[in-house]
């Protein structure tokens, strides 16, 4: 913050804060603290924050989390301090005083709102640094901000030409400096935020990807092995068949392989320590546990390429939507797979308000619905969707559900009605910048979602398909 607009929050908090009883401390981030006063007219939250690009003071109206555990600096304020007497700017620097008063005395918060060395220490009367938020060891020319030593004020860069221009300098109509900079703070906050949840979200998507890509080499890999397991069936059947010209301590031995026609000879390689009959037995063995691993495999591969499909329409769907409710949805969607680990996201809201399908009418009047992340197609196609309705996707990509819903005071659906809601499919999906897609059309009782299955994820017994050109309509 430019030192001219520290002057004006600091003008404008002098009387609201002269007295103020501190009722709570929070540190809901590392660098940011939150202080819960009463004045003895009103309650206010006092924001200090010493971040390197976002260093700052003023009021919130804001509502910050309070962690569980209260670190280390965070408990010594609640110790030291209780009651704020004043504040004011010293040596003529972005450099902020709070004298406070606790339970073991006077003392001095000082708040250096100076870019990358933006800091907090709590000083006590005698000017003795008590902690600090960030210690500085002193090496290198650097002053000592330790427990235990005299504090020092840092060199005096303060200069309009050298400090950044990004803080508004003009208040607000009808608001107060503190209002003008907080709003100036959570716009910027709230649009850094998206920006690094989407895209930890659209990382997350990428990395799941290629691990199933990855995943699904290795299994058609391992099945590839798996194909010649029959043989064994078939080398123990005709053991057991030929048992008379099989004797212990032989390599191998010749038979006619009746499985193919005409019959040729086959070369059986054989176990000399066992006997005939156990020769049989151990191809057999080996037989069932490649049926086992086989049909492990088969499964594997099935569940797979269903999580590639699942997270390929995650990818479209992040690409393709703006809406905070549908990203925040498909956040929910991978933190429920375990794929998803929050970061840092204090002052980004979560939707609590599930997003709604949207909606749009056909040319002779009927309802169309679609979906824009997978929990509003699962409604679509296990909730809305019924006996009458048409369902649309587009074929073989990734895309939203849809349905034209039928209504009984209408007449049945035209070819414009049909073509409008498969349109919509095309133009909500991965095709949609393709001049010509192909959209499948299916009666409702011909789309069923597998048990277990993930949201959005059906299985169609019956369709056909249309060609359509891609219509978005929002």
């Amino acid at each position: 913050m430019k030192l001219e607009l520290i002057k004006h929050i600091v003008d404008e908090l002098a009387e609201q804060l002269a007295g103020a009883r501190i009722s709570r401390i929070y540190q809901p981030a590392p660098e940011i603290l939150l202080l819960k006063l009463w004045n003895g007219k009103e309650t206010l939250r006092l924001l200090i924050s010493a971040e390197a690009k976002k260093s700052r003071l003023h009021l919130t109206g804001q509502s910050w989390p309070n962690p569980h555990i209260p670190p280390r600096f965070c408990q010594l304020l609640r110790a030291r301090i209780a009651r704020i007497h004043a504040i004011e700017i010293v040596n003529n620097d972005r450099i902020v005083q709070l004298e406070c008063t606790g339970k073991q005395g006077a003392c001095r918060l000082m708040i250096e709102l100076t870019g990358k060395s933006s800091n907090l220490t709590l000083v006590d009367d005698q000017g003795v640094i008590i902690d600090v938020l960030k210690r500085i060891n002193g090496d290198e020319g650097q002053r000592s901000l330790l427990a235990g030593v005299e504090y020092l004020f840092p060199k005096n860069i303060e200069s309009e030409r050298k400090q950044g221009g990004e803080e508004l300098l003009q208040c607000a109509i009808n608001s107060s400096w503190n209002q003008t900079v907080e709003k100036l703070y959570s716009e910027s906050e709230r649009t850094e935020n998206k920006h690094d949840f989407y895209k930890q979200l659209q990382q997350t998507v990428g990395r799941y990807n290629k691990k199933l890509k990855k995943r699904l080499i290795s299994i058609e890999k391992e099945l590839q092995k798996q194909q010649n397991f029959d043989t064994d069936r078939q080398a123990g059947e005709l053991l057991l068949a030929n048992l008379h010209l099989v004797k212990r301590g032989m390599t191998e031995v010749v038979l006619q392989n009746y499985y193919l026609l005409p019959p040729e000879p086959v070369t059986i390689p054989l176990d000399q320590l066992l006997t005939p009959q156990q020769n049989a037995e151990k191809y057999f063995k080996r037989y069932k546990k490649g049926e086992r691993g086989q049909q492990h495999s088969q499964r594997r591969l099935q569940e797979t390429r269903e999580e590639l499909e699942w997270i390929n329409q995650l990818d479209y769907q992040l690409k393709d939507t703006v809406n905070n409710s549908d990203i925040e949805e498909i956040a929910q969607e991978l933190r429920q797979a375990g794929l998803l680990k929050d970061k840092n996201r204090l002052h980004l809201k979560r939707t609590l308000q599930p997003s709604k399908p949207h909606k749009a009418i056909s040319p002779s009047g009927f309802k169309v619905l679609w979906g824009r992340n997978n929990r509003q197609n699962d409604e679509i196609s296990t909730k809305i969707l019924k006996n009458g309705d048409y369902w649309f996707h587009v074929d073989h990509a990734p895309g939203s559900h849809v349905v034209l819903k039928a209504d009984s005071a209408k007449k049945s659906f035209t070819d414009a009605d049909i073509t409008y809601a498969a349109s919509i499919a095309a133009g909500y999906s991965k095709s949609r910048n393709d001049t010509k897609v192909q959209v499948m059309l299916a009666e409702a009782k011909s789309v069923h979602k597998p048990k277990g299955g993930r949201a959005g994820l059906v299985n169609v017994l019956k369709y056909k398909t249309l060609t359509v050109k891609p219509l978005r309509v929002d």
